[in-house]
């Protein structure tokens, strides 16, 4: 087993990442820089083969906006994507999004202890997974990228 943080961290340089190590720079340079994983993932999960119980299977993970790529941690969906705009405004979690690590972390911490709706918690919770599958994604796109590489 290999420490895939270790291996970037000593052997991989990107300017993209400016500096930084980090699963979200790297992924944005990995994006920007290659061509392999720009011809795989500029397609839905459903055609290069990905399933998801996350996602739904017309999900594109490789998207540009005026020539630039997409953070794909921003093509999240919506945290409250199935509740009103009145429930919303009921909700005790005080969260807006979840896609990032420290959002994830407080997430993960109101479904614990706060006294909050079944549907909150579900909410949160969906948005919960479906953050922790694109950070299992894009550890295995980084590792794709290292691996078109080395051939």
């Amino acid at each position: 087993m290999v420490d895939l943080c270790a291996v970037i961290k000593k052997y991989y340089y990107n300017p993209h990442t400016k500096g930084s190590n980090s699963i979200k720079q790297v992924l944005q340079a990995v994006l920007k820089s290659s061509e392999f994983i720009q011809n795989k993932y500029n397609k839905s999960i459903k055609a290069i083969g990905v399933s998801s119980k996350n996602f739904k299977s017309k999900q594109v993970w490789l998207q540009k906006q005026n020539e630039e790529i997409i953070n794909p941690y921003d093509l999240l969906p919506p945290l409250y994507e199935n509740m009103t705009q009145d429930q919303i405004n009921d909700t005790l979690s005080e969260l807006e999004n979840i896609n990032g690590g420290g959002a994830a972390l407080t997430a993960y911490g109101k479904i614990q202890y706060t006294d909050m709706t079944k549907q909150e918690r579900e909410e949160i919770s969906k948005s919960l997974k479906r953050y922790c599958e694109l950070d299992t994604l894009a550890m295995v796109m980084i590792y794709e990228h290292l691996r078109s590489l080395v051939k």
